[in-house]
């Protein structure tokens, strides 16, 4: 009976340390995690922060893990890249191994209205939406969007860049400055801030500055900012954007004016964000990247569907993507701008020393759904009669 209890006591100790190691260790970051940020660059204080994080960030429901594990692959729409998406998910699946993705790159409606229409009809093409801030008042119309308030990584989010009622979330954030030449600008021509960029003798005039037609990048922002506001917009910035600065107005998107400034066509391009403009210096060009204050930002979101077949698996994915152990991920796998607070430093997003610090212009829900066709009653206009080609 003695050997029997023995042996019975010690097949359940054996039973738990299995069950301890199977079990997925919300309390510490992974090995694989640290050895990904470190080799990509993330300094030991920002790994130490994340790994101190992950204890609550991602305490989330054994339950939701274990649920999630007779679900199948989320499928989700995003602007990743597939070689963005490979970097990232093994951190993810170093943490949850049982949970599958299949994500599918796509843009513009194929992202965003596409699974909306599917939804409205009965069909759920998508689990997981992401940047579709554009068709946001959709969404909501339809109730389409799952709460995620449960999350707790949800704190991490700063409350002016999540819905209060938990539906939506931002992701991630992308700041919008100047690209310029280092060989053709100097330093003392940089301005400080967009009024000193737009005013009367600005040294940048006279076709220097090539501007794509992108005013919901940074005139939205200023538009909504309490130092310019709507009627310092109308009747300052703009027009001193078109007849002090008379910009080159172009045709191209964001991505050809980047590729003229390289090629010389102009000294400086607005706007470029900083994620890209990091990729052009990278690869030794004369470019640099200035912020005038305040800096235009804006944040993309993330959300998933309601009745979704992949409930908790999705739920498990979000939360991670919002912590600061998923954030550090996707900057290193694809210089995705972290949006978490405690991330917003120099070492944690490109080019974050050019406006870390500085006061943020921040594109808002409400400034993209209810006040840019206000501003586009001023710019469209004033774009056309200075001679500016239409928007492709």
């Amino acid at each position: 009976m003695h050997l029997g209890k023995f042996n019975l006591t010690a097949f359940a100790s054996v039973l738990a340390i299995s069950v301890a190691i199977s079990t997925p260790v919300q309390a510490q970051m992974t090995d694989e995690a640290k050895a990904f940020l470190a080799e990509g660059g993330i300094t030991e204080a920002l790994i130490a922060q994340a790994d101190a994080a992950t204890a609550t960030e991602l305490d989330i429901p054994q339950e939701w893990i274990e649920k999630a594990k007779a679900e199948g692959p989320i499928n989700m729409g995003t602007n990743d890249s597939a070689d963005h998406v490979a970097k990232w998910l093994p951190i993810f699946n170093a943490r949850y191994p049982d949970i599958q993705l299949d994500a599918t790159e796509t843009s513009g409606a194929a992202r965003a209205v596409q699974p909306l229409l599917a939804y409205n009809s009965g069909k759920l093409v998508r689990h997981i939406v992401n940047s579709f801030e554009g068709s946001l008042k959709d969404y909501i119309a339809a109730d389409a969007l799952e709460e995620i308030d449960d999350l707790p990584a949800l704190a991490g989010v700063p409350e002016d860049r999540r819905d209060p009622k938990g539906r939506y979330t931002g992701m991630q954030n992308t700041t919008w400055c100047l690209g310029y030449n280092t060989e053709k600008v100097k330093p003392e021509e940089l301005p400080a801030t967009w009024a000193e960029l737009m005013a009367e003798g600005t040294p940048l005039a006279d076709g220097r500055v090539g501007a794509a037609n992108r005013a919901q990048l940074w005139a939205i922002n200023l538009w909504t900012h309490p130092d310019y506001g709507a009627e310092r917009v109308s009747g300052e910035i703009l027009p001193g954007f078109f007849e002090n600065l008379k910009p080159q107005l172009r045709k191209e998107g964001i991505g050809g004016i980047s590729n003229l400034l390289l090629a010389g066509e102009f000294d400086v391009a607005l706007p470029v964000p900083n994620d890209e403009t990091y990729e052009m210096m990278q690869t030794g060009a004369p470019v640099a990247f200035h912020c005038p204050e305040p800096v235009a930002q804006y944040f993309s979101l993330i959300g998933m569907f309601r009745d979704s077949p992949t409930h908790y698996s999705s739920k498990v994915l979000i939360n991670w993507m919002l912590s600061q152990e998923g954030q550090l991920a996707r900057y290193v796998a694809g210089l995705d701008g972290p949006i978490h607070k405690d991330l917003q430093t120099e070492y944690s997003t490109a080019l974050g020393g050019e406006f870390a610090g500085k006061d943020i212009a921040l594109r808002t829900l409400q400034g993209l759904t209810e006040e840019l066709p206000n501003l586009y009653d001023v710019y469209n206009p004033m774009w056309t009669n200075a001679g500016g080609p239409a928007r492709k």
